[in-house]
């Protein structure tokens, strides 16, 4: 092989060599902050990261080893450094990214070039959680809402943020002499949707939607009613929920009315029993708010 064949053959060789070889792995920006939180015990958890704005930013969720509460952070990279711009610590509360397909990642929801990243925020002694939506625009994290019991729903083709709360209470009791029952499950459902950069409330619009929620816990209640000395507590609630549900859509009237047939009482039942279903009426009446019409 002559002296130039051997040179061909060797540059190739060694081309082929660097072409083979793995590209050097890129710095992440956000692993000295992971580094940081494991030293003080939290694992790392969860993880999105977006460069929306031309540089990294990341949503970050570290579980406590020791069962303290979670903790988020959301950072953004400005000239090579990383900011913490916007936390959660959580004394109690289990926090979680959320993972359907409407709220997962750095999405853009609201539709004026920003992007938003849901999480949800959850207290197991009471059973309750919070949906968070966060609102990214370079280089600043702000809340775009916090909607109780919150989670995205498709209805039609918009992304409508679902939320429920207890207007009467987490621990809603109703009783008279010889009979009493405790409600937790009491819920008033309201939509937002996200409209010129932000969430607005969209509940009456909805009509179909609260027509479909009737039904189905109506259905509910019918299998609840034979036992009701076992069921009384979530037969109350979801009779409630019914209430507001026709409330939503301006029919306040005709969802208290749906109330007498919820609480009918088999004839022949005895007056002090009577007495009693109606003094509980009267009591929910008032704490609802009932309008004249």
């Amino acid at each position: 092989m002559t002296r130039a064949a051997l040179a061909l053959a060797l540059a190739g060789s060694l081309a082929a060599g660097a072409a083979a070889a793995p590209a050097p792995k890129r710095k992440d920006p956000f692993d000295a902050e992971a580094r940081s939180w494991a030293a003080k015990g939290y694992v790392l958890k969860d993880r999105v990261e977006t460069r929306a704005g031309g540089s990294p930013a990341a949503v970050a969720v570290y579980a406590s080893e020791k069962g303290a509460g979670d903790r988020l952070e959301a950072y953004v990279v400005v000239d090579g450094k990383t900011y913490i711009a916007y936390l959660h610590p959580a004394e109690a509360e289990r926090l979680e990214l959320d993972v359907t397909p409407a709220g997962r990642g750095f999405l853009d929801l609201l539709g004026d070039g920003s992007r938003v990243v849901a999480y949800h925020a959850t207290v197991p002694a009471l059973n309750a959680t919070t949906l968070y939506v966060l609102r990214y625009r370079r280089p600043r994290f702000t809340l775009a809402g916090r909607f109780p019991e919150g989670r995205f729903v498709q209805i039609g083709r918009r992304v409508i943020v679902q939320s429920r709360d207890l207007p009467l209470g987490r621990f809603l009791t109703v009783g008279c002499a010889g009979f009493g029952t405790i409600s937790q499950t009491a819920f008033r459902t309201r939509l937002y949707a996200p409209v010129d950069g932000r969430f607005v409330e969209v509940t009456r619009a909805y009509p179909k939607f609260f027509a479909a929620e009737i039904l189905r816990k109506e259905a509910a209640l019918a299998r609840l009613r034979p036992d009701l000395q076992k069921n009384a507590g979530e037969y109350l609630g979801l009779a409630l929920s019914v209430y507001y549900d026709y409330a939503a859509v301006g029919r306040a009237r005709e969802g208290w009315e749906k109330q007498k047939e919820f609480f009918s009482l088999p004839p022949g039942a005895p007056r002090r029993v009577e007495a009693c279903f109606a003094a509980m009426r009267r009591d929910l009446k008032e704490r609802l708010r009932v309008p004249a019409r």
